[in-house]
């Protein structure tokens, strides 16, 4: 995948995504890193962030909402199921009114 500014149609949202490289899976040494972030939504003074992690089987979403209440999380294998979970998961907050 290259750089560049993309969008993906989820129903009838469209999520803008930030430039990103190819995602590298870095070596699995037995204990998670945390590798960023997909996103950051905030509604009625709380915030909610999809964490991405290393993972032994490749990389783990998390959402959490406030400072480590984790609502959801996915092992995902691939670079697309990374960025479509990611996509998907933000398009249902938005829907909830998160911004």
């Amino acid at each position: 995948m290259q750089s560049g500014k993309r969008s993906r149609r989820i129903g009838n949202a469209s999520v803008k995504l930030p430039p990103m490289d190819v995602l590298q899976r870095p070596n699995w040494y037995g204990t998670p890193v945390n590798l960023g972030e997909l996103f950051i939504l905030k509604r009625s003074g709380h915030e909610t962030t999809c964490q991405l992690r290393s993972h032994q089987f490749g990389w783990e979403l998390r959402l959490i909402v406030g400072a480590d209440d984790i609502v959801q999380t996915l092992v995902c294998r691939s670079q697309d199921q990374v960025l479509s979970t990611g996509e998907q998961w933000k398009a249902a907050m938005i829907e909830k009114g998160w911004t």
